[in-house]
């Protein structure tokens, strides 16, 4: 059979966005498209997902103020393979030779894209330069390189193993001459996908009238940005769609700060706040009036103006509010709270940090949060919640810690004059519980 993307990894997340996607793009064009799967791992789902021959991928949200639900089946999976047998790597060499393949595509977890000394493939980058390298001796035409992976810069990540495995494996110049010729795109993918819907699926399989045991739940919403060359629109015309995708030819950085700054940073900043009160999901959080105008002065009064002028970022701030409200996705805060020690200087400094150097003080919701942080990890690392107990995972690291070393923890390094009115303003909020 002829191939036309090569996909790494056959998850959740990716058969309900990527292969979505191509679906999408298949019924609004009359493009057909198949993939092929590689089990980046020696166990995986490949050999029951390709028997299958289509699945169905259920979306939930609100989109424009409207609660939504959308079933939508999902054909372009063609082929797979286990390649940690010798069958399957003969399978897969043979899908990569397919004259009409155009892209790679991939998500195999942040771990992922690697690169191990080893003389034989091992891993996806591996295993993807193995392929390269009889495509470049056959003379094939170069592929489009689209990886997933929640890495920065991950195309150029996954580009700089390939070359290391070229030079491991002794390729001759035509394999390192194929790498430049390929385009290879970082990327930033935005959807929550939940995977199985176990305590819908009797109803889902009524609603399909047959089983269907690689169902996978998501949201409505979707956001697919691409670093590179607009030429991939020939191949993935995501526009004729009506895909929410944006290629971009040095923006990326925007698109991912603007993320890990309002989708990520209310997330964080909500934890303490939320567990204090005893609220456990986000959905809750959200729709609680105590709560509520706090989170929008949060977002649209401080990590938006500290962050960009451009009002795509106060619309992503109102998509990702729409989104939190999302009954469909009981996303707790118990999972959230772990590792918020990392999370706040990421997540929360670039705010911190942007609000007072632009407007010469502190943003006042964020520094509330703040002291409920430090407030929630004053305890004996145990949370009682009201669907039982919660042991704070970042306890042991705070515990006996005055206010000055948990803030000096949480923010390491801040600025003599930030740090002075962070902590100033941290006890005068402590003092007044």
């Amino acid at each position: 059979m002829n191939y036309t993307v090569l996909q790494f990894g056959e998850g959740n997340f990716i058969r309900a966005f990527f292969d979505w996607m191509l679906q999408k793009i298949e019924d609004a064009t009359g493009d057909k498209h198949k993939v092929f799967l590689v089990q980046p791992i020696d166990r995986g789902r490949v050999e029951e997902i390709v028997a299958a021959g289509e699945y169905h991928v259920l979306l939930r949200g609100y989109q424009e103020g409207k609660y939504q639900e959308i079933l939508d089946l999902v054909r372009v999976v063609a082929g797979g393979c286990n390649p940690f047998t010798s069958a399957g790597l003969k399978a897969m060499f043979e899908a990569a030779m397919s004259p009409d393949l155009m892209v790679v595509t991939s998500n195999t977890t942040e771990a992922g894209i690697f690169f191990e000394e080893k003389e034989t493939p091992h891993n996806y980058p591996s295993l993807l330069a193995a392929a390269l390298e009889k495509r470049a001796g056959a003379g094939l035409p170069p592929l489009s390189i689209i990886p997933l992976e929640l890495i920065e810069n991950n195309g150029a990540v996954l580009k700089d193993c390939l070359e290391k495995y070229g030079r491991l494996w002794n390729y001759g110049p035509a394999y390192f001459r194929y790498l430049e010729e390929c385009a290879f795109y970082d990327t930033l993918v935005d959807r929550i996908v939940t995977g199985f819907p176990a305590k819908e699926s009797a109803e889902i399989f009524r609603k399909i009238g047959r089983e269907d045991r690689n169902v996978t739940a998501g949201e409505l919403f979707h956001l697919f940005v691409l670093q590179g060359d607009k030429s991939i629109l020939d191949i993935l015309p995501f526009h004729k769609a009506g895909l929410n995708a944006v290629i971009t030819g040095d923006r990326l950085s925007f698109y991912r700060d603007r993320k890990v700054r309002v989708l990520n940073g209310v997330h964080t900043a909500s934890v303490p706040v939320a567990l204090l009160a005893g609220v456990e999901y986000v959905k809750d959080f959200v729709e609680d009036e105590r709560f509520a105008p706090r989170l929008r002065s949060l977002v649209h009064d401080e990590i938006v103006p500290a962050f960009s002028d451009d009002p795509e970022a106060h619309q992503y701030g109102n998509d990702v509010l729409e989104r939190f409200r999302n009954p469909a996705l009981e996303h707790s805060f118990r999972s959230i709270a772990l590792n918020s020690v990392a999370k706040s200087n990421t997540r929360l400094r670039p705010t911190l940090e942007g609000y007072f150097e632009k407007f010469g003080e502190l943003p006042p919701v964020l520094t509330e949060c703040i002291a409920a942080m430090t407030e929630l990890y004053d305890c004996d690392g145990v949370k009682e919640l009201p669907g039982g107990p919660l042991e704070l995972s970042d306890y042991r690291q705070l515990r006996g810690r005055s206010l000055e070393e948990m803030t000096d923890s949480f923010f390491p390094g801040l600025s003599p004059d930030l740090r002075s009115a962070l902590l100033s303003r941290l006890g005068e909020l402590r003092r007044g519980k």
